[in-house]
């Protein structure tokens, strides 16, 4: 149809300056800083911005300490704090994050190993979510087949070989997955 627009999400790697990027600079400012100081510095959004802040201020986080000033009170670390607008955590994602960090910190590992590590008492880990992703990780490169699964139902076994920092590969809904660290999009093989 002439004229319309296709409506949706953007894929991840069409995004370019999100919560991570903005975490990143309050962590970095040594001093009180502004929304026009932190918008400088990320080149986010104003709107993303402001709204990552009243995010951050009931988590307590970040304490407005005047009228447009504000200071970090609660440094959590590299990764960017996860909270709704009532400053409580947002699980959704979490599951993905916490697979990402099973993989690195574990040697060798199966989608089974994966679930299992990955399940804390706020967020679950499907087998079949596992599975999924350690698949189309594999797929695109990010993992290496150490033993492969035999036919009395022993997962294959698997090694990280591309880490490429400590933020999640994706899958996007097109199966590809991008990399928020290098931000470049992989695809997987097209099956014959």
């Amino acid at each position: 149809m002439i004229g319309s627009k296709k409506s949706g999400r953007k894929p991840a790697s069409a995004v370019t300056v999100g919560r991570q990027e903005i975490w990143t600079a309050i962590r970095g400012f040594n001093r009180d800083f502004t929304l026009r100081q932190l918008v400088d510095a990320t080149g986010a959004n104003r709107k993303t911005t402001q709204d990552y802040l009243r995010c951050l201020i009931p988590g307590g986080i970040v304490e407005q300490v005047s009228d447009g000033v504000f200071r970090l009170i609660l440094d959590r670390g590299f990764h960017a704090p996860r909270l709704n607008r009532l400053g409580k955590p947002v699980t959704q994602g979490a599951g993905v994050e916490n697979m990402w960090r099973s993989m690195q910190k574990l040697s060798q590992f199966s989608w089974q190993d994966v679930a299992i590590h990955s399940t804390t008492d706020i967020v679950t880990v499907s087998a079949s979510t596992a599975k999924t992703y350690c698949s189309m990780l594999l797929k695109c490169g990010y993992l290496r087949v150490v033993q492969k699964a035999n036919s009395h139902g022993r997962p294959a076994v698997y090694r990280l070989i591309r880490n490429n920092g400590p933020l999640p590969p994706m899958i996007q809904r097109v199966k590809q997955v991008y990399d928020p660290n290098t931000r470049e999009v992989y695809a997987t093989e097209l099956p014959k």
